[in-house]
This record gives structure tokens, C-alpha cells and sequence, in this order.
């Protein structure tokens, strides 16, 4: 009983699947060449791992997820930090067939997925 409590107290504080985890790379010309190794570095990789998404030296915490109907994606409260300052964010992610569209206030960034071949 003690253990169970445990797990029920602790389990907010769990990283969440979702199906978006994965190494990604941006889907433009100048990322041709990336390696999709070293997650959050240029030239490495982008992911999305639970309720972290990993951009080029910034992380973002992402939270209260919301799907939105009819639309294969999904809506979050993200609180990042980058380049020594944290800040909050709403974030989108819409899955496509190669991919994930990251959608934030005023632009989309197209990943694509290491595992794809478009």
C-alpha cells in the first residue's frame, strides 16, 4: 500500500511519452548535413523526449497538454531555457508524415525525423 502511495505521489513529477519523441533535424537546405547525434548542439540534433523538447542550446519543459481536435496535434505550456535566461512559451506540436511541425507565437519550424526518408 505504502509503495503504491509512493507511485501516486510522485507520478505529476514523470516524464510522459508522447508520440512525438524522437531525434529530429530541421527540414531546410542548412541542415542537410546534420549528424542527428549530439541532441541540442548545431549540426547535431533537435528532440522531443516526454515533456522535454530539445532545440539548439535550449530546453523547454513542456506541460498541460492539450490535444486539439480534428488536428493531430497537440497544445503545451512550455517553460524553456536558453542561452541563460528562461522564459514561457505555448507550444504546438502537429505531426506530418517525415516529421513534426514545432509551432510557436508567430512561426512554425518543420522537423524532420532521423528515422525518415521523404
Amino acid at each position: 500500500m505504502r509503495a503504491a502511495l509512493f507511485v501516486l505521489a510522485i507520478a505529476p513529477g514523470l516524464a510522459f511519452a508522447t508520440p512525438y519523441d524522437g531525434l529530429y533535424r530541421p527540414n531546410y537546405d542548412f541542415a542537410a548535413t546534420w549528424d542527428c547525434t549530439d541532441v541540442g548542439m548545431e549540426g547535431g540534433a533537435l528532440a522531443i523526449e516526454g515533456d522535454r523538447l530539445f532545440g539548439v542550446e535550449n530546453i523547454c519543459e513542456l506541460a498541460e497538454p492539450v490535444e486539439l481536435r480534428g488536428m493531430n496535434a497537440v497544445l503545451y505550456d512550455a517553460t524553456c531555457d536558453g542561452e541563460g535566461t528562461r522564459y514561457e512559451e505555448r507550444v504546438m506540436l502537429m505531426a506530418h508524415d517525415f516529421g513534426v511541425y514545432v509551432i510557436r507565437d508567430g512561426q512554425v519550424a518543420d522537423w524532420l525525423s532521423c528515422d525518415a526518408t521523404p
